[in-house]
């Protein structure tokens, strides 16, 4: 069984300095510990994108790619024009071994973490990482914002972060604001190892 000592870590982060360093260390055994734990959220990810996104040649951004567990899913899923940023250098090393599955991996500056045009990406998803500590409940209505109309933004709220209201409130808000339509918002399995939940949501962009 890998060491599951990161993966704690990752759930009482005190700010964004001490989540880029723990993701830092983490990159060597990311993957193994993640799987072993069961963590099933990609999946349940796709699984949306695929019933909201028939047409997979559509440019899709990878928020918070990591070491590309989620891009590899959606490339498995047919869908081939993945790119993928995240905070972590060393992260982003690693998904670059994965060949093909992204056409291009960005590092991102906090200062400017979206520094992207408007409609660059018709899909975007981020998996994991809108999270207490990890991404504000702003940035849902940051990522919608980068969407033309009719694109699609999927994100998993764990269970941990669904205790703080601010981030589905947002995600309502962005609704009643007619910033986007909420399709789905499915809870579901997270982490199975640990009896960990996510909710899965859909929103497209009006």
């Amino acid at each position: 069984m890998a060491d599951d000592s990161f993966l704690k870590q990752a759930y009482q982060l005190k700010n964004t300095a001490d989540t880029i360093a723990l993701y830092q260390e983490w990159a060597e055994s990311y993957d193994r510990s993640v799987r072993e734990h069961g963590y099933v959220t990609p999946g349940r990810c796709v699984a949306a994108l695929q019933r909201h996104q028939s047409d997979k040649n559509v440019p899709i951004l990878d928020v918070g790619c990591g070491t590309g567990i989620s891009g590899y899913v959606m490339y498995q899923a047919g869908y081939h024009y993945i790119d993928g940023s995240d905070v972590s250098q060393a992260m982003l090393d690693k998904a670059a071994l994965l060949g093909d599955i992204y056409h291009k991996l960005h590092l991102v500056n906090l200062d400017n973490p979206f520094d992207f045009e408007k409609g660059t990406y018709h899909v975007i998803t981020a998996m994991g990482v809108i999270a207490d500590k990890h991404a504000p409940p702003e940035t849902i209505i940051q990522l919608l914002e980068k969407l033309e109309a009719g694109g699609l933004l999927i994100f998993s709220l764990n269970n941990h972060t669904l205790e703080n209201p601010a981030y589905e409130k947002t995600a309502f808000r962005a609704e009643k604001d007619g910033l986007a339509d909420i399709l789905e918002a499915e809870n579901g399995p997270h982490m199975t190892g640990y009896n960990m939940t996510s909710k899965i949501y859909v929103m497209r962009r009006c």
